[in-house]
């Protein structure tokens, strides 16, 4: 479970590969300033790996910062690379919607708090970003999977 940024996210800040980072599931977390996002899973030669925009974690906080990074550990735990997710035609918005659940119930409540607060923000709350939803969809979507109301 992500409990903030931890040690590896530190590692990874200086632009160094950390070692398997425990608050990531055991993946490496790689500071990635190039990243147009909070955080992305890959899965490279090397194996899977979380990239994280250090800058963009500072931007929205550490407590979203982390439940994103718990959504990215959640598509590497569950697959979503898979020839089902990948092929199927609504297989994106379902893996999307998979790891936002995920996280919600494996991330600290305060990070889940965090994340429906960030995603309710006007500015984003009604924008669509593909296969995750708008803003609101992935609130409601968080709030149910935690069992918050």
């Amino acid at each position: 479970m992500v409990r903030g940024i931890g040690l590896g996210l530190v590692v990874s800040m200086l632009g160094l590969l950390s070692a398997p980072d425990a608050a990531a599931g055991g993946i490496p977390v790689i500071a990635a300033p190039w990243l147009d996002d909070i955080a992305l899973a890959s899965v490279t030669s090397a194996g899977p790996v979380i990239y994280v925009n250090v800058s963009r974690c500072k931007e929205v906080g550490s407590n979203v910062c982390s439940f994103v990074r718990q959504h990215e550990l959640a598509h590497v735990k569950l697959n979503h690379g898979s020839a089902f997710y990948t092929s199927y035609v609504n297989g994106r918005a379902l893996a999307e919607a998979e790891a936002d659940c995920y996280a919600a119930k494996n991330s600290l409540l305060v990070e889940v708090r965090a994340a429906v607060a960030f995603f309710e923000q006007p500015w984003i709350a009604n924008t669509d970003i593909g296969d995750h939803g708008t803003g609101l969809v992935r609130a409601k979507r968080i709030k149910a999977c935690r069992g918050l109301s």
